[in-house]
C-alpha cells in the first residue's frame, strides 16, 4: 500500500460503503413513495453507487480544507468563488439529494428502544476496523478520557461536560494511544436512560473495563483521570495484567483512611512534600504542588522522582526553583495526553458541519477518526519502508497534507490542473446574456 486512499479504505472498506449505498437507496425510494414533494424537488431519483459515496466523502473532506460562508458558495458562479472544486465531485443538487437521503443503517431494522438506532450497527462495524490487529496494535501506553463531538441538536444523547473546551455535544468515551493519538476504541454515551445497566462499581469502572477488553493480559500501561479512578478498578486491572495510573479523589470507596484530609496534611508543608501508602499492588500517594495532588498507581514506586521547574515568590521577587515530583505524577502528565492529542488532530480541518440530524454529526466524526487513524498508519508504514519510492513525502508532511492527498484520490483528481469552470446548461441560463457570452469566450481562449 502506497497511497493515502489505501489506508483510508482500511476503515471505510468496500463492504462498509456498499452497505451505505444499499441503505441510502432503500431509504430514498421509501421517502419518495411517501412524499411526492421530494420527488419533485430532487427530480428523477438515480440510485447512488460506491464511487458516488466515495465522492460524497471526498467533498465533505474538501469542505474541511476550504471554508466559505455557506455550502452553496462552493458552486457559486460569482467571480470571487471561481476555482472552487466542489462541482468536480458532485453537482449542488446531487449533493443536497444525497445528504437528504443518506442512511448508514438498515431503515427497516431500527430498534425504536435504542437511542443510537440511526447509527448503532455502523458504529460497531467501524469500531471493529479500528481495533483490528491487522490494522494496528497500540504501543504500551494508552489513555482513557471523554471526548465531546460538538452539536447543538436537541435529543436525549446531548451532554454537557464542564471541563472540556466543547461544552455541549455528543459524549464519547475514548481509549487512545499515548504515543501518537490513534483512536483505538470508543463508546457513545446515550445518557442514563439508555437501557444499559450500571454495575455496583459505577459507570466509570464499567466504561474502562469495556474499552480495555481487547487489551487484557498484554502488559499495557493505562492512564485515566479521577472520574474513573478507584481502588477497585486499579486492583482489578492489575489482575488482568494491565498496569494503571490515575488521579484520585480521597472520598472514593477503598481509599486508605490514613491518606484522607489532604488539605489539613498540606498545611505548613513545603512544596514537593509527599506521603504514600501501599496496599498490595496499589500505591496511593499525595504530593504537594500548589495544592495536594492525589494518585493511585500500580506502575510506579514511591521512591522514584523527577525534578520539575516551578516559580516561587522570594522577597517579593519571582524565582525559578527545582521541585521533586514523584515519577507516578510525571508519567501521568506525560502519557495522559493520548486522548487530548487525538482531539487536537481531529479538530484540524474537521469535517463537522451544522446539520439537523445528530447521527450525521457522528458520521462526520467517524470520517475524521478514519482520516486521522489512516494518517497515523501511513506514517508508521512509511517509517518501516523508507526504501519505497512511492512512500517518500516531504519532511514536514502533515495530517493536512494527507487530507489533501486523500481528497484528490477519492475524487480522481490530479495534484495540479486548471480549476473547473461553470458551463451553463439549458436549465441554468443566466439572466445576463452578456455574462454567458463572456464565459463562452473564455472557454474558447482556454481551448475548452
Amino acid at each position: 500500500m502506497t497511497k493515502a486512499v489505501d489506508f483510508f479504505r482500511l476503515f471505510f472498506t468496500l463492504e462498509l460503503i456498499q452497505e451505505i449505498v444499499k441503505h441510502t437507496n432503500a431509504y430514498a425510494w421509501t421517502v419518495i413513495e411517501k412524499k411526492q414533494a421530494y420527488a419533485d424537488k430532487w427530480g428523477a431519483w438515480k440510485e447512488t453507487s460506491v464511487e458516488e459515496i466515495e465522492k460524497l466523502i471526498a467533498i465533505i473532506l474538501y469542505f474541511g480544507l476550504v471554508h466559505v460562508n455557506t455550502f452553496q458558495d462552493y458552486w457559486s458562479t460569482k467571480t470571487l468563488y471561481h476555482g472552487l472544486w466542489a462541482r468536480t465531485f458532485l453537482s449542488r443538487l446531487r449533493f443536497k439529494s444525497l445528504m437528504a437521503t443518506l442512511h448508514i443503517v438498515d431503515p427497516s431494522s431500527e430498534d425504536e428502544e435504542d437511542k443510537l438506532r440511526k447509527i448503532a450497527s455502523f458504529l460497531e462495524d467501524f469500531k471493529s476496523k479500528c481495533k483490528s490487529l491487522f490494522n494496528y496494535q497500540p504501543f504500551q501506553k494508552v489513555a482513557v478520557d471523554e471526548r465531546t463531538v460538538k452539536s447543538k441538536h436537541r435529543s436525549g444523547i446531548r451532554q454537557y461536560i464542564k471541563n472540556k473546551p466543547t461544552k455541549w455535544g455528543i459524549k464519547l468515551w475514548v481509549i487512545a494511544d499515548s504515543a501518537n493519538g490513534y483512536t483505538y476504541d470508543f463508546d457513545v454515551y446515550a445518557g442514563k436512560n439508555a437501557g444499559q445497566e450500571v454495575s455496583p462499581n459505577g459507570l466509570g469502572y464499567d466504561v474502562v473495563m469495556r474499552l480495555v477488553s481487547s487489551l487484557m493480559n498484554q502488559g499495557y500501561h493505562l492512564y485515566f483521570d479521577n472520574y474513573y479512578t478507584s481502588v477497585q478498578l486499579v486492583q482489578d486491572l492489575f489482575k488482568m495484567e494491565i498496569l494503571a495510573c490515575g488521579t484520585a479523589s480521597e472520598n472514593r470507596r477503598g481509599f486508605p483512611q490514613s491518606m484522607k484530609n489532604g488539605k489539613q496534611w498540606a498545611k505548613g508543608k513545603e512544596r514537593g512534600s509527599m506521603r504514600w501508602e501501599r496496599e498490595g499492588s496499589c500505591l496511593a500517594l499525595q504530593w504537594l504542588d500548589n495544592r495536594p495532588v492525589t494518585m493511585l498507581s500500580t506502575i510506579d514506586s514511591a521512591n522514584s522522582f523527577e525534578l520539575v521547574d516551578r516559580k516561587e515568590k522570594v522577597n517579593n521577587k519571582w524565582c525559578n526553583i527545582k521541585v521533586r515530583q514523584p515519577q507516578a505524577i510525571h508519567s501521568y502528565n506525560q502519557f495522559m495526553n493520548g486522548a487530548d492529542r487525538s482531539d487536537q488532530m481531529l479538530a484540524q480541518n474537521s469535517t463537522l458541519r451544522k446539520c439537523m440530524r445528530w447521527w450525521k454529526t457522528l458520521f462526520f466524526h467517524m470520517i475524521d477518526i478514519a482520516v486521522v487513524n489512516s494518517f497515523i498508519l501511513f506514517q508508521l508504514h512509511r517509517a518501516e519502508h523508507p526504501e519505497v519510492e512511492e512512500l517518500k513525502r516531504p519532511s514536514r508532511y502533515s495530517a493536512s497534507d494527507f487530507r489533501e492527498e486523500l481528497v484528490r484520490q477519492l475524487g480522481g483528481l490530479e495534484e495540479y490542473g486548471l480549476p473547473p469552470v461553470w458551463k451553463p446548461s439549458a436549465q441554468e441560463k443566466p439572466k445576463d446574456s452578456s455574462f454567458q457570452t463572456r464565459v463562452l469566450a473564455m472557454y474558447s481562449e482556454l481551448g475548452i
